[in-house]
């Protein structure tokens, strides 16, 4: 079994707890579920014995805790042993009634709901923002969307849970067989999302006029009879950042790990590795879509027809999506592009290296205009930059795509994608698991890593500053109030919008930063930045009058926030970083 600590956990679900709340028990106070939440007011908790209940509940309008043994213990072991079944008798959990950020329910298996309308395990409506995390959402069943969980005109933080199993039949619509989103701006992070299904659409995820953050998830060996096996992207501006999308299946479709239409995705640090597509894509299919994909490793993914790795193409709009610094290796297409396919589209394609697949490495119709320069591909392409050499990767059978260095890093080879990238793009972090050689960029998934940002250590409010108001804003974030305001930084292989807030080096925001910054500020140790995210090619600390409610921490190198690779990106409550992807 798996144990948290107490505090850990306090503090990632329920934070800093009113002293004057009541803790309500069920079945000792209450036999059922439902009476508990009822009798409850909002800051109290509901602490829930293991057993089976046989319910449908809903939380009308409480703002409570409601939590298994798992939620005092830590103990993983009664998330499984503490279920609420909802006897195929409609939605098992429902929030409604505009419940906020400080609702939760943590610690559940969530089984066996059925709805001919949306959310079969959990449905979010009506501006509904509660934290769902820990739990196990399995084997229920929609007929419309959101068989696991619907997310309809509301936000809710969605942490490290399983969803597994849920199902939505109907064959002539419904989408998102794990979760749906419309109108959302969720967080997901750290889940596993697995063996869901979805005749039409999104097998895994689907996200129509959203804008969510989907990290550091495994999603796997989902399938949609339709497109997006794994993720189904309609409208929508998600960031999708550490996920791992493994054996993901449209089975007579487009985008066996992702399809995405009329979006701009930012889809970076990602792997996408055994995916099938009986169309098109067999990794991700780009359709008028202008997404930014960059950093990612796509292995062994097929397609029936062309684009096993990547497919891009217009009906009525062009497609230009930005490719950079990708690993594109080993997949197979049925008819042509297996690498990439591009269909009247203009994408700019860069540090990327194409090497492996079949049966060629780019396949573009007439119509297209791509810009492919300094990248890797076998077979040639004209370009500036463009080489044709084997990469010497340091074990693609084992699943080890780091370029080889035998000056630095022990390796029998020294691989011809260092510091052959594009010259003006950098490698921030020099160290034989990120870029080598020197700062400028190696080509394929670990190099032209770009930060760009004023990342300002500790700053969680927006000031540009790390001082005692960020201690104030920060402890009204952890009561439920506002998400922090930092500048955003691409920090792999952790959230870079959550780093920002860690001032004792764990890379993580939570209860003990607010410590250790007290502490600072008293005249104690200086912020330590999470050693794994220096932004900009790297740090100066000027440790600056702590009176003088300075930045502690300053970019060191200006090209770098002026090199045209700024993003932002919507901030957002984190968890725990979940590391996923091919030894990524």
């Amino acid at each position: 079994m798996k144990r948290f600590s107490i505090p850990t956990i306090l503090l990632a679900v329920i934070a800093f707890v009113n002293v004057s709340a009541t803790t309500i028990h069920v079945p000792a106070d209450y036999p059922t579920i439902q009476q508990g939440i009822d009798a409850g007011v909002d800051g109290d908790t509901v602490l829930v014995q293991p057993g089976t209940y046989y319910e449908n509940i809903n939380f009308n309008g409480h703002n409570i805790v409601l939590g298994s043994l798992f939620l005092t213990t830590g103990d993983t072991i009664y998330i499984a042993q503490t279920v609420i079944d909802g006897d195929s008798s409609g939605t098992v959990v429902s929030f409604v009634s505009g419940e906020d950020t400080s609702a939760c329910i943590t610690g559940f298996t969530v089984a066996n709901g059925y709805t001919d309308d949306n959310g079969g395990g959990i449905l979010c409506m009506n501006s509904s923002n509660p934290l769902i995390c820990y739990n196990i959402i399995k084997d229920n069943i929609s007929n419309n969307s959101g068989a696991g969980i619907c997310c309809w005109q509301s936000s809710p933080r969605i942490l490290k849970n399983t969803i597994s199993n849920n199902r939505i039949y109907n064959i002539y619509w419904g989408d998102g067989g794990g979760i749906k989103m419309y109108e959302s701006n969720s967080l997901i992070k750290g889940n596993t999302i697995s063996n869901n299904y979805c005749y039409c659409a999104g097998g895994g995820i689907s996200s129509f006029s959203s804008n969510p953050t989907i990290l550091d998830n495994v999603i796997s060996h989902n399938t949609s009879h339709g497109p997006g096996g794994g993720f189904l992207c309609h409208q929508s501006q998600p960031v999708i950042a550490g996920n791992q999308f493994t054996g993901n299946a449209s089975s007579v479709d487009e985008g066996g790990a992702a399809a995405s239409y009329n979006s701009s995705i930012i889809f970076e640090w990602n792997s996408v590795a055994y995916n099938v597509s009986g169309f098109r894509g067999g990794g991700i299919l780009n359709k008028y879509s202008d997404s930014y994909i960059r950093n990612n490793i796509f292995v062994y993914n097929r397609c029936a027809a062309e684009g096993a790795a990547i497919f891009c193409s217009r009906t009525w709009s062009r497609s230009n999506p930005t490719i950079i610094n990708n690993v594109i290796y080993g997949n197979q297409a049925g008819v042509n592009g297996g690498a990439i396919k591009i269909i009247y589209a203009d994408p700019v394609i860069s540090n990327t290296i194409m090497w492996n697949n079949t049966p060629d490495e780019i396949n573009q119709d007439d119509l297209s205009n791509p810009v492919i320069t300094y990248s890797n591909i076998q077979g040639g392409w004209a370009g500036e930059g463009n080489i044709n050499i084997d990469p010497l990767f340091r074990d693609p059978q084992g699943g080890d795509f780091h370029l080889q260095d035998s000056i630095n890093c022990g390796d029998p080879l020294y691989s011809p994608c260092i510091d052959t990238g594009s010259p003006v793009i950098f490698d921030s972090l020099l160290d034989c698991s990120r870029g080598l050689g020197t700062l400028r960029s190696d080509m394929g998934a670990y190099g032209g890593y770009i930060s760009g940002c004023n990342y300002v250590v500790g700053d969680v409010n927006g000031s540009d500053n790390y001082n005692g108001l960020d201690i104030t804003y920060g402890v009204n974030f952890f009561k439920g109030g506002s998400d922090p305001i930092c500048d955003t930084c691409d920090c792999p292989p952790h959230p870079f919008f959550w780093v920002c807030g860690d001032v004792n080096g764990s890379c993580s925001y939570n209860g003990l930063d607010i410590t250790y910054g007290v502490n600072f500020f008293k005249g104690g140790a200086a912020p330590i930045p999470c050693a794994d995210c220096p932004p900009g090619g790297g740090i100066i600390i000027t440790a600056k009058s702590r009176n003088a409610n300075s930045a502690i921490y300053e970019m060191q190198s200006k090209e770098h926030r002026n090199s045209g690779f700024i993003r932002n990106t919507e901030k957002n409550k984190g968890d725990d970083q979940l590391k996923t992807g091919l030894r990524h």
